[in-house]
This record gives structure tokens, sequence and C-alpha cells, in this order.
């Protein structure tokens, strides 16, 4: 049990910090249309890249990460639906007395 819970936190932690940084990127470095950020002149060109990759490839692997860390989450949240709902009952019967 512990080792899957490892696991799960360190996947759900890479992937958060891959959607992030993919979403920067995607906001900052490599905007959509012929702006730049905050609507400022943009230098991109259709050939524009960013490490190596271009604008498309940033997208999937935002979407393809986004898709896997929510798969992640819900795996997380149905392995511990027991302790959820027994905090739940815990704090609502607390916030009665």
């Amino acid at each position: 049990m512990q080792k899957r819970n490892y696991i799960m936190f360190i996947l759900l932690t890479v992937f958060s910090i891959i959607v992030t940084v993919s979403g920067f990127v995607l906001w900052l470095v490599l905007p959509r249309g012929q702006q730049g950020f905050r609507g400022g002149q943009s230098l991109l060109t259709p050939e524009a890249e960013f490490m190596s990759l271009s604008r498309d490839t940033w997208l999937s692997l935002h979407d393809w990460i986004s898709v896997a860390l929510i798969a992640i989450a819900v795996v997380h949240i149905v392995v511990h639906r027991r302790w959820i709902a027994y905090m739940t009952r815990k704090l609502f019967r607390a916030h009665h007395n």
C-alpha cells in the first residue's frame, strides 16, 4: 500500500510540474495567433520552437499529460475513498458539536 501511494504521489507531482511548465511555455513562449505576451508583438514564425519542440508538440504534451494527471488523480481518490469518507464524516460531526 505504501509503495503504491508513493508511486501515485511521485507521478502526480511530476505530471503536475510538466503540465505547469508546458502551460507556461504555451502561454508565454509560444502563444497562439500573431500576438505575443499580453498582446505584444510576436516574433513567432510557423516553425517557432522552444527546447527543440514545436508549439503543436508542446500542446500535445500538455494535453496528454493532463489526461494522465486526471486519471491518476481519479485512481488516487478511488483508492482513498474510505479515508475521504471517514474524514468527511469526522469533520461534519466535529462541526455540528
